[in-house]
C-alpha cells in the first residue's frame, strides 16, 4: 500500500466506526419505508447532506494536508453522484423516531406551498443559524478568557 493510501485508510478507520460495532436496526415495513423515502425526496435531504459535506471538506483538507487533493475530489464526486446508500441508512433512523401517522403528516405538510417553502429556506436558516452560533460561541469564549485573565489565570492570546 502506498503512503498516501495508507494515510487515507487510516483516516477512515479512525473516523468511521466499524460496521460490526453498529447495531442492526429493526426492519422497517414497506409502507413506512416508502413514506420515508417520499419525505426525504420532498425535503431534498440527499442534496442538503451533500451540501453539508461540501461545506466541511475544505476544513478537512486544511486540517489533513497529507491527504492528497485527488482523494477529496474523488470523495466529493462520489458523494454527489449517489446518495442512495445514505438515504437507505436514514430510513431506520426516521422510523425509530416517528410513527407512520407522523410521517404521513410530514409528507402532507411538505406537499403544501408552505411545506415546499420551508424545505427551500431551511438550509439557509440552518447555515445562518450555525454562523450565529459560531459568533455567539466566540463571544462567550472571549468573555470567559477575559474573566479568567482578570482572575489571574494565565490565558494565551489567540
Amino acid at each position: 500500500m502506498t503512503p498516501s493510501r495508507s494515510i487515507c485508510a487510516a483516516y477512515f478507520l479512525l473516523l468511521v466506526p466499524p460496521l460490526s460495532a453498529q447495531q442492526s436496526p429493526p426492519p422497517v415495513d414497506s409502507a413506512t419505508t416508502t413514506t420515508i423515502r417520499q419525505l426525504l425526496a420532498l425535503t431534498g435531504t440527499g442534496k442538503r447532506m451533500v451540501q453539508g459535506i461540501e461545506m466541511m471538506v475544505p476544513a478537512q483538507r486544511a486540517s489533513n494536508p497529507r491527504i492528497p487533493t485527488a482523494f477529496w475530489d474523488a470523495f466529493l464526486a462520489h458523494a454527489r453522484r449517489d446518495t442512495t446508500q445514505l438515504m437507505e441508512l436514514l430510513i431506520p433512523i426516521y422510523a425509530s423516531h416517528l410513527t407512520k401517522a407522523e410521517l404521513d403528516g410530514l409528507v402532507h405538510f411538505y406537499q403544501t406551498p408552505l411545506g415546499r417553502r420551508v424545505a427551500d429556506v431551511l438550509p439557509l436558516i440552518t447555515q445562518e443559524s450555525m454562523q450565529a452560533g459560531q459568533s455567539w460561541g466566540a463571544g462567550i469564549g472571549r468573555q470567559v478568557a477575559e474573566s479568567l485573565a482578570q482572575s489571574g489565570v494565565p490565558f494565551p492570546n489567540p
